[in-house]
């Protein structure tokens, strides 16, 4: 009797120890920078909870959710950072996050002109076998040849560009968020 009295409150004192909680993580991934056109790293493996925090170089690059069958091609309904230009000398670097519901993929590219096919690609979850982060890069870098043949298809007649569209142009050109066009002066 004694003995089960003795040991009954220290098994309970045990109880936390035994339950395995699980603290949410955040990743950091560096979008850009002095790695050139990268994610550092590429992949992520997270739990749900878990947050992944992009946080972004100089240049002027995007963080937007694509698929894997179409990796730089902004998924329909996905998640965007929209772009965010860093100057060389910034000392403060804007950041996105993304919070993982789930263990399933999440494909990503950066939406400046050839970057994804550049291979500026990234993945939380990607599978190990099957659709693998490395035949999602190679699926991208293929877009380049294609991007290149079609842009040299294009009719020698350019269309008509919204002041909106030019500012956004000049902005993905310069890296320059205030970047205007001689038609704005």
């Amino acid at each position: 009797m004694l003995f089960t009295t003795l040991l009954a409150p220290l098994a309970l004192l045990a109880l936390p120890f035994t339950e395995a909680k699980y603290r949410p993580k955040t990743h950091n991934v560096i979008v850009g920078g002095a790695a050139g056109l990268v994610y550092t790293p590429s992949v992520v493996y997270a739990q749900p909870g878990d947050t992944v925090k992009f946080k972004f170089q100089f240049k002027n690059h995007t963080v937007t959710q694509s698929s894997f069958d179409y990796p730089c091609t902004p998924l329909h309904g996905g998640f965007t950072s929209g772009f965010n230009p860093v100057a060389p000398d910034a000392k403060k670097f804007p950041t996105f996050k993304v919070d993982v519901h789930d263990t399933d993929p999440i494909w990503v590219h950066c939406e400046q002109v050839d970057h994804c096919p550049s291979g500026m690609v990234f993945a939380i979850n990607p599978p190990r076998r099957g659709n693998t982060f490395h035949k999602f890069l190679k699926k991208a870098k293929s877009l380049a040849y294609d991007d290149y043949k079609k842009r040299s298809e294009v009719d020698d007649e350019p269309e008509e560009v919204s002041g909106v569209e030019q500012r956004d142009i000049i902005s993905r050109i310069t890296g320059r968020a205030d970047a205007v066009s001689e038609s704005d002066e």
